[in-house]
């Protein structure tokens, strides 16, 4: 890839590199709040606007705090708001932020801290950088923390983020949506577009998503999910419980897997018939009519057919398995 642009740094004392910059709103450095040991902390916000015309990927790099997007900018532009935080001028003015744009239509914004001379991307103890940014919707956006919080809303095309340590945001965003969490618990809504979710440790809170698949992964959590309008739906986790709420669509995969935590589905309202595929430690806890129910081993196989069967001539396939915990499914009423 050719690079277009200069990087821009922003550090107290530290002029502009880059001759393209739009407008800069340089901040003095002011007292801020305290960090976890009591100290003050002062702090510096800048607001810049990157020039990105053309641009159709932006990549966010912070390890230093949070990052928050938004899809609201104007086309060919990218605003960003840097507050840097430390306890002395001296280490305030060591922080920085760098863009660079590419032939590629890439734009990459990433910061970093000043030690021993040279420029190093990674977790400082007592001072931070946190990232606010608005972007055109219609770019691609990649974004990665270490110990920050990472969101964004209002995308047309997709997000992948990334954090470490933070909590996971994603709200009114349309295409594929790409997460990898080591802890902190993530929260989607309003998602259009395949969605895959990877976590460690924390719970998913998952509302009003649509696509052709979500499949949404974590070792020590639990996972709510709540009206998902998918052809494939996978939830699993080892420890925590799962609860899947909303309409069965026709012809459509359910797969709800814990290994010690309860699985529970709540088909909304006539629900389309379906083929039920359950094992768990208990019996099955369900008052949905079922026929020809049989045992395979250690799954209880077993058909719903509804009252409107002819209405859904393809059926569902729903797997519910806990290894140690039980299995419920109860059809609610609208």
């Amino acid at each position: 890839m050719k690079r277009l642009g200069c990087g821009l740094a922003l550090a107290l004392g530290l002029a502009t590199a880059a001759p393209a910059l739009a407008a800069e709103q340089p901040g003095a450095a002011q007292p801020g709040a305290a960090n976890g040991t009591g100290e003050a902390l002062l702090v510096d916000r800048r607001e810049i606007i990157v020039p990105a015309r053309g641009a159709e990927m932006v990549r966010i790099d912070n390890l230093l705090g949070r990052v928050g997007i938004r899809g609201t900018a104007r086309p060919g532009e990218i605003h960003v708001v840097a507050e840097k935080r430390a306890s002395t001028a001296e280490a305030l003015g060591r922080l920085r932020v760098h863009y660079t744009s590419f032939e590629s239509g890439e734009v990459q914004i990433d910061t970093r801290v000043e030690i021993g001379g040279r420029e190093r991307s990674l977790p400082l103890a007592g001072s931070g950088v946190d990232l606010w940014l608005e972007v055109p919707p219609d770019v691609a956006v990649e974004a990665k923390t270490f110990g920050g919080d990472v969101s964004a809303s209002g995308l047309r095309a997709g997000a992948k983020l990334e954090t470490t340590g933070g909590r996971i945001g994603v709200s009114d965003v349309r295409g594929g949506v790409v997460t990898h969490q080591l802890r902190g618990g993530q929260r989607l809504a309003a998602v259009e577009g395949d969605v895959d979710l990877d976590g460690v440790e924390g719970d998913m809170d998952l509302k009003d998503l649509a696509g052709g698949r979500v499949d949404a992964r974590v070792v020590d959590g639990s996972i709510h999910a709540d009206d998902i309008r998918a052809g494939f739906v996978r939830l699993v986790t080892t420890t925590g419980q799962i609860v899947l709420i909303g309409v069965i669509r026709p012809g459509a995969h359910y797969d709800l897997r814990s290994y010690a935590g309860d699985v529970r589905m709540v088909p909304v309202g006539e629900s389309a018939p379906f083929e039920l595929r359950a094992r768990s430690a208990v019996p099955l806890d369900t008052k949905v009519p079922l026929r020809g129910v049989r045992r395979d081993g250690e799954w209880l196989r077993a058909d719903y057919v509804g009252r409107h069967a002819a209405a859904h001539p393809r059926t569902a396939l729903l797997e519910l398995s806990s290894a140690l915990g039980g299995v419920t499914i109860q059809i609610q009423p609208n």
